[in-house]
């Protein structure tokens, strides 16, 4: 492996130079520059990278933290934050958190030792007093899962009234006994918002609330098979659920098949995220759509715009719009 050092004895200049030449700094003839130019590629040398970072006081590289990468429903947030990134000259380095605290302050380190530009949290455990305290002192953007009381500036959707607008429709497909099922943390902002709604429009119809739990779960497919059991074994009148996220749905209706129940003419179920799970599971299902991808290419604008100082008033609550998209699983 050449050094710089080479470089410099073959092109018969400064170890100074050679550095300049490979920052693109000024002072330096273009006589002088085609030399350097050419004893690098003859010696096949490669810039310390981090050295470069080092000086230019930049890494053009920004961390995303989310808790896992299994549900599709993460990937295409994280698709519009590399697109944007790429388009930028920056690189995005994904750490998944599985909810692990300790895992999380690890990588959260990167940001205080500055080894990253910025981070993107898609989901978290800091507390408010910790987001503020990295907000204050780093650039910092809140995607989809945010604390509403911080500081930092975040790009999500209106969780309670598109759960408000999807328990409507659940009404108004006929169901009068509808359950909620959520896995998952039971503290982010979008069960918060969503078991808000679902209870706000039963109160208001006058409909029994049938979930009342705020037990927690793991998230995924198991686990809400085994929460759909549970709350059919003890209402078995229920005539529709509402789940948090697609990937709960068809464990719901997994569990649905099972017992010999027809989705939607026994009971409906809608999902939430619009992932190509409610396109490629039988029957498809009714869902949100976010806007995922724009999520991500927005957070990743305001990323920017923090890292390079471009405003200096930053508006704190971005909210993009939703769809209902009603499938098969709730059809009247």
């Amino acid at each position: 492996m050449s050094t710089i050092q080479q470089v410099a004895s073959l092109a018969k200049v400064s170890v100074a130079t050679v550095s300049r030449v490979i920052n693109n700094s000024a002072g330096v003839s273009e006589k002088t520059r085609q030399k350097v130019e050419q004893a690098i590629e003859r010696l096949k040398y490669q810039p310390n990278a981090m050295g470069t970072f080092l000086r230019k006081d930049k890494t053009n590289m920004i961390l995303v933290l989310v808790h896992s990468v299994d549900n599709p429903f993460f990937s295409m947030i994280i698709q519009g934050i590399e697109n944007i990134a790429h388009h930028n000259n920056y690189n995005v380095l994904i750490c998944t958190t599985y909810g692990d605290r300790s895992r999380e302050q690890h990588y959260v380190k990167m940001l205080r030792n500055h080894y990253v530009d910025g981070m993107i949290l898609i989901s978290n455990t800091l507390t408010l007093e910790e987001i503020n305290e990295l907000n204050t002192n780093y650039p910092l953007v809140q995607v989809i899962e945010y604390l509403p009381e911080s500081k930092a500036p975040y790009y999500s959707v209106d969780f309670y009234q598109a759960s408000y607008d999807l328990m409507e429709h659940l009404i108004s497909s006929g169901c009068k006994n509808i359950a909620y099922v959520h896995t998952g943390s039971t503290q982010i902002i979008s069960h918060l918002e969503k078991y808000r709604a679902y209870i706000d429009v039963l109160t208001k119809h006058n409909l029994p609330i049938l979930s009342k739990t705020n037990e927690e779960y793991n998230f995924g497919f198991i686990s809400a098979k085994s929460v759909a059991a549970l709350l059919l074994d003890e209402n078995p009148q229920i005539d529709g659920f509402f789940a948090t996220s697609d990937l709960i749905a068809i464990g719901i209706i997994d569990e649905l098949q099972t017992r010999k129940k027809r989705i939607p003419e026994d009971i409906k179920v809608v999902g939430f995220d619009n992932t190509i799970f409610s396109s490629i599971y039988n029957p498809a299902i009714t869902t949100v759509e976010l806007n995922t991808y724009e999520l991500g290419c927005k957070s990743m604008e305001l990323l920017l715009n923090k890292i390079e100082k471009l405003e200096k008033d930053i508006k704190k609550d971005h909210v993009l719009p939703y769809q209902i998209i009603v499938k098969d699983s709730s059809q009247k």
